[in-house]
């Protein structure tokens, strides 16, 4: 699989929302941390469009995704803010090390996240995006 290496896509809200959740994160974990600063280096170049030309099939927050990692398949994860992440409710806080390295790409794109033990790939098989997005 090859890696997808390219902008980014935001809406200007949520581009706001991230970086300042990044600015006052108080995370230790190395691992979160190194996640968060590589989304805030993405968002440094990120394409910025409005509400309205932001493509359908991007991850943005609130998006519900199916990916493909090395340890499996999984359907239906919901992109949260850090307050409603629970990963037995399906959902995915985009603080986290894979939250943080899915937004902004698209379906069929290929993009690395961090582990402890290194990185890995996701590939990003359908997102499905409702009107209640930000």
């Amino acid at each position: 699989m090859e890696i997808t290496t390219k902008n980014i896509i935001v809406t200007k809200k949520e581009y706001e929302i991230f970086k300042k959740l990044i600015e006052t994160s108080h995370t230790v974990d190395p691992i979160e941390k190194k996640s968060h600063r590589k989304l805030y280096e993405e968002l440094k170049t990120a394409t910025i469009v409005n509400e309205r030309e932001f493509p359908n099939k991007v991850v943005r927050l609130n998006s519900v995704v199916t990916i493909q990692t090395s340890f499996g398949r999984k359907d239906g994860m919901q992109l949260v803010l850090p307050s409603e992440g629970d990963l037995s409710k399906r959902k995915l806080s985009i603080m986290s090390p894979m939250g943080s390295a899915l937004v902004g790409y698209k379906e069929g794109d290929v993009v690395v996240w961090n582990l402890p033990n290194g990185e890995d790939t996701i590939k990003i098989e359908k997102v499905i995006n409702e009107i209640n997005a930000v």
